[in-house]
């Protein structure tokens, strides 16, 4: 594995745990699954952070969104350029020489079925 791959995964799983906070710091639009069960769905200013924060945190999980997709093509783009150089052989796998080869003849047996000889 090299260092390139081990940056990359590193920062996609920070990436990815931001993203999982920030969108569990906002609050919901419309309700969703919220008001089904009963809880309070969008409106208001009853977040912890104030009324205005929404936009922010919008902003900032669009970023974080592109900077995870960004990091999930380069590491794919980084670990199918590792596989093709690892794929390529040093020697050739096929070596043609100039004398044909024969066949083994099967052994045969000509001692007799009972023992001696």
């Amino acid at each position: 594995m090299n260092n390139t791959f081990l940056i990359l995964t590193i920062a996609l799983i920070v990436i990815s745990v931001a993203m999982v906070l920030i969108i569990l710091v906002q609050r919901p639009q419309g309700g969703g699954l919220a008001a089904a069960f009963g809880g309070a769905g969008g409106g208001g200013t009853d977040t912890v952070f104030g009324g205005r924060v929404g936009d922010a945190l919008t902003v900032m999980t669009v970023v974080a969104f592109i900077l995870f997709l960004g990091l999930a093509v380069a590491l794919n783009l980084v670990e199918s350029k590792t596989v093709a150089v690892e794929a390529q052989p040093d020697t050739p796998a096929v070596v043609s020489t100039d004398t044909p080869v024969e066949p083994i003849a099967p052994a045969t047996n000509d001692a007799p079925a009972d023992g001696t000889q």
